[in-house]
C-alpha cells in the first residue's frame, strides 16, 4: 500500500467504499445538481433578499460542503455529454437523465468544462452563490460567454469559486491572455507571501492554491504555451519570477510523466516557494557581482532550510504542508545525495525534489545574473545537464525534461545561413506541416528584424524543415545559437 503522505502516488486511490455508501453519494449528488438547477432558475425572477432565494443558496452551500468531504473543494466536471463530480462519472438513471442533460447544455453553451468550489473558505458565501447565478444567466447573452465570465469572476467576491472555460485553436490569442494573467496572478502570490513573512504575519496559501489549480488546467490544455510563459525574466523580481517559472516548468514535467491534478497542483507549490528562504539572505550576499567568500556561500546554503521553516509558518492543514515541505528542502541535493544541506541520509530524494531540482537548474543557468559570467542559451543548457545525468540529475526525468523542450527550446535565439536572426515558438495552429513528423533539430521560428533604433520586432513565422521544392534543399539552416538576453529580447514580447 501506498505511503499516505507520498501526494504522488497516493492521490486518486480511494478505499472501497460499500455499495450502501456509493448509493447514499448518488443520492446527495443528484439533490445537489438539483439545487443547482433550482438556484439558476430561481435568480431569475427574485431579487437577492428574497427568502426563498437566500434559502435555496443556503442549500446548495449545505449540500455542497457536506459532497466535498476531505478534499480541497467540490470540482463539478462537464465531458464528453457525462457529468463528473470530485472525478466520479455520475450515473445516468431514468429519473436524472432529464436533469442532467439540461445542466450539460446550460454549462457547455457558456463554454464551461468544470467548476471547482472552495467550500471551506470564508468567501463561499450566499451572496457569492448568488451572484455566480446571475452571472451564468447573463453569459448566454453575451458574444464570447467565456471572456466575459473570466473577466467578472476575477472580483474578490468570487474567490471562492474558480472556473474551467473551454478554449479551442479559434481562441489561441485568448489562451495567451490566459496563461499571461494566471502567471502575474501567480507572480504577485508569490511575492505576497514572502512580504507577510518576512514581517512576521501569518500568511495563508488558500489564494495561492487556487491560482496554481487555475495554471495547472491550462497547463493540462496547453502545455507548449506555459513552456514559453516560462522564458519570462524579470531582472528586478529574479527570484520571484524564477521562483514562478520553475513552478510551470515542474508543473509541465509533472503532466508528462501522468501526475494526477492534486499532485500538479502540489508541485506547483513546492516550486512556487523553494527558494522562500532568500529573503532571509543579505540582499549585497545575493546579489554579489563577483565570486562569494565560503561565509557567502554558507549563508546562501541555509536558504533551502529556511525555506523549509517559513513553509510551516504557513496558515495550512497539516495534510498540506506535508506535501509541500520536502521537496523545498531537497532541491539542491543532486541525484546522488551530494549537494546541500548535508545529512546523514541514504533515502533518495523524493519525486517532487528531483523534479524541481532539473527544473531549478535549467531556468537559473538560462537567466543572466549579474554574479554570473555567462548565460547559456536554452541548448546549450540542457547540453550542459545532460553532463551530469545520473550524478546531478534523475536521469530518467531528465530525459523526459529534454524530450518536453526538444532540442532547440521555445525561447533560444538563431542565427541563420541568410543572415536571418530566429526565435523558436511553439508552432502555429492549424497548418498542414504541424500534422506531419516535424525534424526537432528545425523548429518552428518567429524571424526577427532590427528595428530603426534599439531592438527587434517580429517579421513572420517559418519551419526550417521548409524546402525548396526544386533542390529538396532545406531554406535556412541554423549557424548558431544564443540565449535571447544577450540581444535584449524578452521571448514572451515575440512570441505572445
Amino acid at each position: 500500500m501506498a505511503d499516505k503522505s507520498d501526494a504522488s502516488l497516493s492521490f486518486g486511490r480511494k478505499a472501497a467504499r460499500p455499495a450502501g455508501d456509493e448509493r447514499r453519494r448518488e443520492q446527495r449528488s443528484t439533490a445537489f445538481l438539483k439545487s443547482f438547477f433550482s438556484l439558476l432558475q430561481a435568480v431569475k425572477i427574485h431579487q437577492n433578499n428574497n427568502r426563498a432565494l437566500i434559502g435555496g443558496a443556503e442549500k446548495f452551500i449545505a449540500l455542497a460542503r457536506r459532497l466535498h468531504e476531505s478534499d480541497d473543494a467540490l470540482v463539478l466536471r462537464f465531458h464528453n455529454k457525462r457529468i463528473y463530480l470530485q472525478e466520479s462519472k455520475l450515473i445516468y438513471r431514468r429519473e436524472t437523465i432529464g436533469l442532467f442533460d439540461r445542466l450539460y447544455d446550460y454549462f457547455t453553451k457558456r463554454g464551461i468544462v468544470a467548476l471547482r468550489f472552495h467550500t471551506g473558505e470564508a468567501e463561499f458565501t450566499v451572496d457569492a452563490v448568488i451572484g455566480l447565478a446571475r452571472l451564468l444567466n447573463l453569459a448566454e447573452q453575451r458574444p464570447s460567454p467565456q471572456g466575459w465570465l473570466s473577466e467578472r469572476l476575477d472580483d474578490p467576491v468570487f474567490q471562492s469559486i474558480r472556473l474551467v472555460l473551454r478554449t479551442d485553436d479559434a481562441r489561441k490569442q485568448s489562451r495567451s491572455q490566459q496563461g499571461l494573467r494566471a502567471y502575474a496572478y501567480v507572480l504577485k502570490s508569490a511575492e505576497e507571501i514572502a512580504r507577510k513573512l518576512s514581517g512576521d504575519h501569518p500568511a495563508g496559501i488558500g489564494k495561492t492554491r487556487r491560482m496554481i489549480q487555475n495554471m495547472v488546467d491550462l497547463i493540462i490544455e496547453d502545455d507548449p504555451l506555459f513552456q514559453a510563459l516560462s522564458t519570462i525574466r524579470f531582472y528586478v523580481d529574479y527570484t520571484y519570477a524564477h521562483s514562478v517559472n520553475v513552478a510551470i516548468l515542474a508543473m509541465c514535467v509533472g503532466k508528462r510523466i501522468g501526475l494526477s491534478k492534486r499532485s500538479l497542483e502540489s508541485l506547483g507549490i513546492c516550486g512556487l516557494l523553494h527558494d522562500l528562504g532568500k529573503i532571509e539572505v543579505p540582499l549585497d550576499i545575493l546579489n554579489k557581482p563577483g565570486k562569494l567568500t565560503p561565509g557567502e556561500y554558507e549563508e546562501i546554503k541555509k536558504h533551502s532550510m529556511n525555506s523549509t521553516r517559513l513553509i510551516v509558518k504557513i496558515r495550512a492543514s497539516r495534510k498540506h504542508l506535508s506535501e509541500i515541505l520536502v521537496a523545498p528542502f531537497e532541491h539542491h541535493l543532486k541525484y546522488d545525495l551530494s549537494g546541500y544541506p548535508q545529512t546523514n541520509r541514504k533515502k533518495p530524494v523524493s519525486l517532487f525534489g528531483r523534479i524541481l531540482t532539473i527544473s531549478d537548474v535549467y531556468d537559473a543557468i538560462t537567466t543572466p545574473r549579474v554574479y554570473r559570467g555567462t548565460t547559456l542559451s536554452p541548448d546549450e543548457a540542457l547540453g550542459y545537464m545532460l553532463q551530469g545525468s545520473g550524478k546531478d540529475f534523475d536521469p530518467i526525468l531528465l530525459k523526459v525534461f529534454i524530450n518536453m523542450l526538444g532540442v532547440y527550446p521555445v525561447g533560444t535565439l538563431l542565427e541563420l545561413d541568410t543572415r536571418e536572426l530566429g526565435l523558436v515558438t511553439v508552432p502555429p495552429e492549424d497548418l498542414p506541416e504541424k500534422s506531419t513528423p516535424v525534424d526537432e533539430t528545425r523548429p518552428w521560428i518567429v524571424l526577427l528584424k532590427k528595428k530603426q533604433k534599439n531592438g527587434m520586432v517580429k517579421e513572420k513565422i517559418v519551419s526550417l524543415s521548409s524546402q525548396d521544392p526544386q533542390t529538396g534543399k532545406y531554406l535556412r539552416n541554423i549557424v548558431k545559437s544564443f540565449n535571447p538576453h544577450e540581444f535584449g529580447i524578452q521571448p514572451t514580447e515575440i512570441i505572445f
